[in-house]
């Protein structure tokens, strides 16, 4: 049978097909025929953005603080008179920071409500329904660790946590000089040494606090009196070993008359009759319990225009074996100031015992149990940034105790009562009562 025309060309073209590529060209060199043009590959998409994080360790936190505050004043003076006043008051505060052992810088800004001028008082009282309150910043300053050792040296400038020791172990600082809410302006350093390490990793340092801080700055301007800073120089040296602490200061406050004008008249020359102003940390509404000098109508001033105030401190503290109340220290602190720059009412000193211990682990929360005993003279120290709790100043003598249970790791709860002879002449008898309940986080 005869092929058809179909079936002899698709056999041609077969054979074509298999001696074109079982044949390779005679003399080895590749096929004439151009090669084939690579595709373009296609466009990449853009690369997505990079995520913008702070790489920061940044804390934010805030506290809430409701008081409930209760006050009796017996006057001494006064047939026996009293006068109890009870007022809810609130503290609240907002803070950011930046902490990290192994940073060169560190840094912090804090805002909080003030009862203003006075820097002792930062709870304000309750009951403006129809008005805002006063909040402002609180603090603000910046510390610079320059060595690699970054315990070693520690530079600070601007509206800072006191730097001095006030005692260390529990939550419980002393504040016969300082009030706890003190936060100086200018600018501090703090150079410290190990002494020595034992087996448990408990080390003996020395740590030396100094700084130079601005109290009060009175403009130059003319008709305003005494004019220029109200500042303070100081310099603390503290030694820290396991269950004892020491540490001895010298606080220098100077221009302490600043802000002070008199009037006054000349005979054959004129008066002066603008109405005369006390030193400015004599003004009403900061604590002006010291002694001072009357220079005429609404003129008063310190008794000297510095103070130099020596300070030492120490604590002592030791664990004992209570199951019942956890794992407890108890610890006991003594605190003594001695003004050089006045001959009389110049000393005072505080004492307090406490213990502190609990835990999360165990049924009992974190607490803290404290007694102290104070007598301050007028002068000891100066009154405008002494305890404004036992005291308000100085010019006191009586005793505290208090106490603080950690409900939770957001809620505290404290009491705290007072009962003192206070200003003038440690004759006017207080007695106060502080209830507070404290959010934070």
């Amino acid at each position: 049978m005869r092929p058809s025309a179909a079936t002899a060309f698709e056999l041609v073209l077969a054979c074509a097909v298999a001696a074109s590529v079982g044949a390779g060209p005679a003399d080895g060199n590749e096929p004439s025929s151009p090669a084939p043009q690579a595709t373009a590959s296609p466009t990449p998409p853009p690369a997505p953005a990079p995520e913008v994080t702070a790489g920061l360790p940044i804390k934010f936190g805030a506290s809430l603080t409701i008081r409930d505050d209760t006050i009796d004043v017996a006057d001494q003076t006064d047939l026996q008179v009293d006068d109890q006043t009870s007022a809810l008051r609130a503290r609240y505060r907002l803070w950011l920071e930046y902490r990290d052992a192994g940073s060169l810088v560190n840094a912090a800004l804090r805002f909080g409500s003030a009862q203003n001028p006075n820097p002792t008082a930062s709870f304000i009282r309750m009951g403006n329904a129809f008005r805002t309150e006063s909040f402002g910043l609180d603090q603000f300053y910046l510390t610079v660790r320059p060595f690699k050792k970054r315990e070693m040296l520690a530079l600070t400038a601007g509206k800072m946590p006191l730097p001095f020791w006030r005692g260390e172990k529990g939550p419980f600082r002393s504040q016969l000089v300082w009030d706890n809410d003190i936060s100086p302006v200018g600018t501090a350093g703090r150079l410290g040494f190990t002494l020595h390490t034992d087996a448990k990793g408990r080390t003996v340092r020395i740590e030396n606090a100094g700084g130079y801080f601005v109290m009060e700055d009175v403009p130059q301007v003319r008709f305003t009196g005494l004019v220029g800073k109200t500042f303070l120089l100081a310099d603390q040296v503290h030694v820290q070993a396991p269950h004892v602490g020491v540490a001895v200061a010298l606080y220098s406050f100077e221009d302490l008359n600043a802000g002070l004008r008199s009037p006054g008249f000349t005979p054959g020359e004129g008066a002066f009759l603008l109405p005369g102003t006390p030193a400015f940390l004599m003004r009403s509404g900061l604590q002006v319990t010291n002694s001072n000098v009357n220079y005429g109508p609404g003129a008063v001033g310190f008794i000297q225009d510095r103070f130099r105030i020596f300070n030492a401190i120490g604590q002592v503290d030791t664990g004992v074996h209570l199951k019942w109340l956890g794992q407890t220290q108890v610890f006991a602190l003594a605190d003594f100031v001695h003004n050089s720059s006045v001959d009389r009412d110049r000393r005072g000193y505080a004492l307090t015992g406490g213990l502190f211990g609990g835990g999360w682990k165990g049924s009992l929360h974190p607490y803290e149990l404290h007694f102290t005993w104070a007598d301050v003279d007028r002068d000891g120290t100066l009154a405008a940034f002494a305890n404004g709790d036992l005291g308000a100043g100085t010019d006191y003598k009586g005793w505290e105790v208090g106490g603080n249970y950690r409900v939770s790791r957001n809620l505290l709860l404290a009491i705290t009562y007072f009962a003192f002879d206070g200003a003038p002449r440690k004759d006017s008898f207080v007695k106060r009562l502080f209830l507070d309940v404290t959010w934070d986080f």
